[in-house]
């Protein structure tokens, strides 16, 4: 190692949807040594994400510091300019320069693991991993390119997600989950050591392990004796799978500390958003044509609703549903055809609203979309009134509680150049911490009634955890008020680096060490770095990434 290893460095440890419902009661189990470690020496607290707090957005304004309406990403997909149909996003569409393209033109060394939103990958000072969205492990996944072969080599079994199998019953696919996700973790651990020796003299490093928000996501049920899917058999064969992951990413993090110097390197443990329980998932569009807002051409919703109950009842899935496209389109077929078939399966000349893949609702307005009823301005105003009214008055049919506990126009939520991007309302779930459960919508566009049960048993909650320690930490502080666009900013300034004026989060003083705070003042300055404004998928591509998002139950 070099005399550079005396500089200060950031280590970041994403855990994609880890959450203090489930750690802290671990943390006081003592099942969670290392964590409890950091705890105790450093700072930790909840770590708020963004909105909507899906991963596709919340990691881009992690590594922007930015909010959506500035970075211009609100989901995996977004809607087409031309029309109501949806099309995949990537690296690409990241409007402002990320953490390790400011740091890699500030000539700092960076090595990036597995985050989401990375593919294709830009080109560093240092190595970057593309994580989520890359199509295969024959794609040109990594910078530089010939890297691909070296972790292949170095990582045998390197894989990019999970497989989740649908066409299988349900006790298989949670056992071969299971085994994957402690399969991957591992390897995502000996990928981050083998990258630390490739990028000598990093200044900063992060790696994401995204396989506990797929096992929270499939087995939450599990875990909840309370939720509508639990079975006890299955309990008793998976029961203990979500806090054993919590335990082995704890080895793992463990691990990854052994590489560190606490004295010059800062580690930070965070989660882009939480997880928790999900007894019945809501279904905004037939909501929305039960309350008169968004109506059917013919027949063909019905028709979808008896060819998915048929499959159901005979136990159809993988390739019959493949051959099914042909007779129900909407439900079995590619990603193209069921968002095409959603598309031509609304009345739009009498829709005023409608929930899109994109997780918001959009007003049909004239002259903004091709087939606009809405007239802008005042009436806009009064339906958008008008729906927040009755989704704070939307009951769960369960439990009598809300459903939604914040309506946000866009205007409200939003500030930067693409805040028309995004729906024109969002809502924030109603969340019950103290049963470790939320309120979410399906990802299916369509639905039999407003409300039901999906493959999913768990899905988001707005808060996630963060925890800091080593270099510039306070020990013993408690969190608060964090925000995840805070955190590219603070590392920016634990590394003695200018914070771009265009980031909307501030630095965590609070968390830091007062003396650090003292000698070093914060600079606010124009940054230039490069964006990635070229690239995206291959032909055949985006049906594969589509295919697996719909698989992790991202979209319908």
């Amino acid at each position: 190692m070099d005399s550079h290893c005396d500089a200060p460095r950031v280590l970041v440890i994403g855990l994609d949807s880890a959450t203090w419902l489930v750690m802290q009661p671990l943390v006081e189990a003592g099942r969670l040594p290392n964590l409890a470690r950091l705890m105790a020496e450093g700072a930790h607290g909840p770590l708020r994400s963004c909105v909507p707090y899906v991963s596709a957005p919340a990691w881009v304004s992690f590594a922007t510091g930015c909010n959506p309406g500035r970075h211009g990403v609100y989901d995996f997909v977004r809607r087409r300019a031309d029309g109501y149909d949806i099309e995949l996003v990537s690296a690409a569409n990241v409007r402002v320069p990320t953490l390790w393209q400011i740091l890699s033109a500030a000539e700092r060394h960076v090595g990036v693991l597995n985050v989401p939103m990375t593919y294709p990958p830009c080109p560093v000072r240092g190595a970057l991993v593309a994580g989520m969205l890359t199509p295969d492990l024959h794609s040109d996944f990594t910078y530089p390119r010939e890297l691909r072969k070296r972790l292949l080599a170095a990582v045998p079994g390197y894989r990019l997600e999970p497989t989740i199998l649908g066409a299988v019953p349900r006790p298989e696919m949670k056992a071969r989950l299971q085994q994957e996700v402690v399969e991957s973790a591992e390897q995502r651990a000996a990928a981050a050591r083998f990258l630390m020796e490739e990028v000598d003299g990093w200044d900063f490093f992060i790696v994401v392990f995204t396989e506990l928000d797929r096992l929270q996501t499939y087995l939450w049920d599990d875990m909840d004796p309370h939720h509508p899917l639990h079975d006890p058999a299955s309990a008793a064969r998976f029961g203990n799978a979500i806090p054993a992951h919590y335990e082995q990413l704890d080895r793992l993090l463990g691990e990854l500390l052994t590489k560190v110097d606490p004295r010059t390197t800062t580690v930070m443990v965070m989660s882009d958003h939480g997880l928790g329980g999900v007894h019945q998932f809501f279904f905004p569009n037939r909501w929305l044509a039960e309350q008169g807002y968004l109506h059917y051409r013919r027949n063909m919703s019905a028709s979808i609703a008896w060819g998915r109950r048929l499959l159901k009842q005979v136990g159809l899935g993988g390739v019959a549903k493949r051959a099914a496209a042909h007779l129900f389109p909407g439900w079995a077929a590619p990603s193209q055809l069921r968002s095409a078939a959603f598309v031509h399966d609304v009345d739009w000349t009498r829709t005023l609203v409608f929930w899109a893949a994109d997780n918001g609702f959009w007003l049909n307005v004239k002259g903004r979309d091709p087939q606009g009823v809405l007239a802008p301005g005042v009436a806009c105003d009064a339906l958008c009134r008008e729906l927040t009214e009755k989704l704070l008055a939307l009951r769960d049919p369960l439990y009598g509680e809300p459903v939604v506990d914040e309506v946000w126009r866009r205007e409200e939520l939003y500030d930067g150049p693409f805040v028309h991007e995004s729906p024109d309302l969002r809502v924030i779930w109603h969340e019950v911490p103290q049963e470790r459960r939320t309120h979410f919508a399906a990802s299916e566009l369509w639905g039999e009634q407003p409300f039901g049960t999906t493959a999913l048993s768990g899905d988001h909650m707005r808060d996630g955890i963060l925890v800091a320690w080593g270099r510039g930490v306070q020990p013993g502080i408690t969190v608060t008020g964090a925000s995840l666009i805070d955190l590219a900013p603070t590392i920016l300034y634990l590394l003695n680096q200018p914070v771009p004026l265009s980031m909307d989060g501030r630095v965590l003083r609070a968390m830091l060490d007062p003396d650090l705070v003292a000698a070093q003042p914060e600079q606010r300055e124009q940054v230039e770095a490069p964006i990635q404004s070229s690239g995206g998928f291959a032909p055949g591509d985006e049906e594969t990434v589509v295919q697996r998002l719909r698989d992790l139950g991202y979209l319908s």
